[in-house]
């Protein structure tokens, strides 16, 4: 890609993609990852707490999922802005995988008696519509990026007219919805709050899409600024709960949900910062040819971003659970599952894969048999 050394393009976002996916994708599984300290290997209080607060931000890994996903939208829907074949093209990519895990959690869930209530729950729960009715936050992510892609042909030709006004305006729409919602229905906004304040991330995506596909160059000194608002919106969100007990009397674990969109909506722009500022990372280590194989690495985890987030966080929650690990495994337990997940990341894909070959072959095979059966009709008439 030719570009002046002073110049930073905006489309190596897009030559990053799968290596952010799978920055993104560890980052949040690190986050559930929650009996992992350093504490049992070190003294060195910097150290625990530095490593504790990275962890602790590891849920920003969504935002940065949600705005390279709104990135590559934009590309998508700009190539074919069929919107039936835009649904098929998106659902058929995450349902096979969704329901296949779905459908195994969730039973394992019930015949083990973790769960009791009866079929109209076991099918809302593998349908990820569950989430909107009970808040109950298994998957919530599949329910969120279905409804999504439902809205995103709107979105698209919002900002498509309205350019910056349009993101704009769907982001007023939304913020002030969470926000009514906060008031009139205190008890659904605690349910879909996690979802409902990520949507600004997914949006902001779909309007710098067009610059990342257009390959807008933008001087490099405004990463310096770039880095400035890393290192100040980190600062922020280890300062939230200070920051919360100062401004609101009595603030507790109790009344965190009500106040928690400060945190989301700070979480969303430092994603956002970070998705510029890792793309340029990768794409000048590759441009000097390091970082092959870490690169690789990060690439292949983003391949099977969705089916590790499915697979690990429940792997990792009910290996801890079950077997009681003393915190001298804890790490062993890290990488324990994080390696057993990503085999099964790729048994699952594998079995999609032929699923989904043998019903693009289908209607072939159904043609033939009734070319077959006119053929021998037509012969027996004779």
């Amino acid at each position: 890609m030719a570009s002046s050394k002073k110049m930073f393009n905006l489309f190596t976002i897009s030559e990053a993609r799968n290596v952010l996916f799978g920055i993104a994708t560890l980052w949040i599984g690190l986050f559930h990852s929650d009996f992992l300290t350093m504490a049992q290997y070190t003294d060195n209080k910097f150290i625990i707490d530095v490593f504790g607060a990275f962890r602790g931000m590891g849920n920003i890994g969504v935002d940065m999922f949600l705005f390279l996903s709104g990135v590559g939208l934009f590309f998508s829907f700009t190539k074919d802005n069929r919107f039936g074949r835009f649904l098929k093209k998106r659902f058929m990519r995450v349902l096979p995988t969704a329901l296949l895990i779905g459908i195994f959690y969730f039973s394992f869930r019930y015949a083990t008696g973790r769960y009791t209530s009866g079929l109209k729950h076991y099918l809302s729960r593998i349908s990820f519509t569950y989430f909107f009715a009970k808040g109950e936050r298994v998957f919530w992510f599949i329910s969120l990026i279905l409804v999504l892609y439902l809205v995103f042909p709107i979105f698209f030709k919002i900002i498509e007219r309205f350019r910056l006004w349009g993101m704009l305006g769907i982001i007023a729409v939304v913020v002030a919805a969470t926000f009514a919602l906060r008031f009139i229905a205190p008890g659904f906004y605690r349910y879909w709050e996690i979802a409902l304040c990520r949507v600004p991330s997914f949006v902001i995506g779909i309007w710098a899409g067009k610059f990342v596909m257009e390959k807008k160059e933008i001087n490099r000194k405004w990463l310096w600024l770039f880095l400035g608002l890393a290192v100040g919106l980190t600062a922020l969100l280890n300062s939230y709960t200070p920051i919360m007990k100062a401004l609101i009397p009595g603030y507790s674990k109790d009344i965190e949900p009500m106040y928690i969109f400060f945190y989301r909506y700070v979480g969303a722009a430092l994603g956002i910062v970070l998705v510029v500022l890792l793309s340029f990372v990768c794409t000048s280590l590759r441009h000097k040819g390091r970082g092959n194989l870490l690169r690789n690495f990060f690439e292949f985890v983003g391949m099977y971003s969705m089916e590790y987030y499915m697979i690990y966080l429940n792997i990792n929650h009910y290996i801890e659970r079950v077997y009681n690990t003393k915190p001298e495994h804890y790490v062993m337990l890290y990488f324990g599952s994080f390696v057993v997940s990503l085999v099964l990341c790729v048994l699952v894909r594998k079995v999609c894969d032929i699923f989904m070959a043998y019903m693009q072959r289908k209607p072939a095979n159904l043609q033939e048999l009734r070319e077959a059966r006119k053929k021998r009709k037509l012969k027996t008439e004779d």
